[in-house]
């Protein structure tokens, strides 16, 4: 098969998968998104393109891979880490603060 065949038949199948799903399908696509957030802040996704997480997190959602509640206990793990790593640099900024007006003086 050449890679365009290989494109086309992957292509086809979300389309089928997409066509075939019997779930709500706003709500698949809510997850998906989802999902592929969750993917993009993993170190294995990080660096690829958005379009192709998106894909992924499809292909995921629409074949059953990943449940609803995975993807809301993920969604809550990285909303806490994002919000420590906010305190931290928040604290960051704090400590360099207190240092200039110390060095000041």
């Amino acid at each position: 098969m050449t890679k365009t065949s290989e494109e086309n038949t992957e292509e086809m199948n979300l389309e089928k998968l997409i066509s075939d799903y019997k779930g709500g399908k706003y709500k698949a696509v809510v997850l998906a998104m989802n999902w592929a957030n969750h993917l993009k802040f993993s170190e294995e996704f990080r660096l690829m393109p958005m379009a192709e997480i998106i894909e992924k997190a499809l292909r995921d959602v629409l074949g059953g891979k990943v449940k609803e509640e995975e993807i809301i206990q993920a969604v809550k793990k990285d909303e806490e880490i994002k919000v420590e790593r906010l305190a931290e640099k928040k604290n960051e900024k704090k400590e360099k603060k207190g240092k200039k007006s110390k060095d000041e003086e």
